[in-house]
């Protein structure tokens, strides 16, 4: 067999805010970490927090290196941007008392089972994936959680990886409209990825991110200056739609649905029952993930979402995304700069990204 699928930690429930400290000590190399959340909902009210939310923080370390840093928001964002996959799987709901499934992927590679890049436990000390929690951060007032996590191998097939993806969090702030945020971005690797977060609930990411300047050496060049608009419907156009369908219990006043689509979001519900019933179910907003439905009736309802901007993130990709050449070299740039100027509406706002990790 070429290739296995590994359990590295069996179904676990989780029912106070944690970190959870998984060794891996593999020995072969490694094309994909999968980390599936189960966030059980208590009874319907608005949601509080999309139940990717539930993750607050993934890390992959070696002692004090991070490897990979990203928030559950901001991996999931990137595995879409990465794949094109979504949903990757499990079942999405906003339903009481019943588990929806969250899976967040870690990608080590262009693509699944690269030969070239992968993340080989050999070469390294103590590495170790870190997963923290917040158990009612997620969903409808959940509770608990349950988590398992996979690794995707190569097993008899022999490669030689020159490096992997590393991909994490280089920094965040909290805005000021029409402010700017000037950020050294690092030279060390090259880059196959930069990406925004600029998320509110109830705002489009447009309205938080007004521009975006990248330039090197004291705009000596200027790689991009534009606003996020323009970048999403241009450079950043891969994989930035996306569709999803859940699962909810209808309420007779409005009522809050997170989604991962932020921007020009557009939804449909119906009844979702056995028998025929007059049920009228009216959608609107869907700003910044917040996707607001209103029922003649209570009742279960599925609903369709689709729109721009999976929770709020601008991803902006360098050169073929399969081409390792066509990356961005820094490496013979003195200073690479980030400007991002506020837009009208404000919050927390975060910079990361991927880069080729060589061994």
């Amino acid at each position: 067999m070429k290739y296995r699928h590994l359990e590295l930690l069996g179904v676990k429930t989780i029912s106070a805010d944690q970190t959870e400290v998984i060794d891996i000590d593999l020995s072969d190399p490694v094309t994909q970490i999968l980390i599936d959340i189960r966030c059980k909902h208590a009874q319907g009210q608005d949601v509080g927090g999309h139940p990717a939310e539930a993750v607050t923080n993934i890390e992959l370390v070696d002692g004090s290196e991070v490897l990979f840093g990203l928030t559950g928001l901001c991996a999931h964002a990137l595995d879409i941007y990465d794949t094109g996959i979504h949903p990757r799987g499990g079942w999405q709901n906003y339903l009481a008392t019943t588990y929806t499934d969250m899976i967040l992927a870690l990608n080590f590679g262009r693509f699944l089972y690269d030969p070239l890049l992968a993340l080989d436990p050999s070469k390294f000390r103590n590495l170790q994936l870190k997963i923290t929690h917040d158990v009612s951060a997620g969903g409808m007032g959940p509770t608990e959680n349950q988590m398992s996590v996979y690794a995707e191998v190569f097993d008899e097939k022999t490669i030689s990886p020159i490096g992997f993806l590393m991909s994490k969090e280089i920094k965040s702030w909290s805005g000021t409209a029409g402010a700017h945020e000037y950020t050294d971005l690092p030279v060390d690797f090259k880059y196959r990825k930069l990406l925004i977060q600029s998320l509110k609930r109830g705002s489009p990411p447009h309205w938080i991110l007004g521009n975006a300047k990248l330039s090197e050496d004291q705009d000596k060049k200027i790689v991009f200056n534009d606003g996020f608009r323009a970048l999403i419907f241009s450079i950043a156009r891969k994989n930035a739609f996306i569709r999803e369908t859940w699962n909810a219990v209808g309420q007779t006043s409005g009522t809050n649905y997170l989604v991962a689509p932020t921007m020009e979001t557009h939804g449909v519900a119906t009844g979702w029952s056995a028998t025929l019933a007059t049920k009228q179910a009216d959608t609107y907003d869907g700003d910044g993930g917040r996707f607001v439905i209103i029922c003649e009736g209570l009742g279960n309802i599925v609903f369709e979402v689709s729109g721009w901007a999976p929770h709020g993130v601008l991803c902006i990709p360098f050169g073929d995304q399969n081409d390792m050449e066509d990356w961005y070299d820094v490496s013979a740039i003195g200073s690479l700069k980030l400007d991002v100027t506020d837009g009208v509406t404000t919050t927390t706002q975060k910079i990361f990204i991927q880069q080729l990790r060589p061994y």
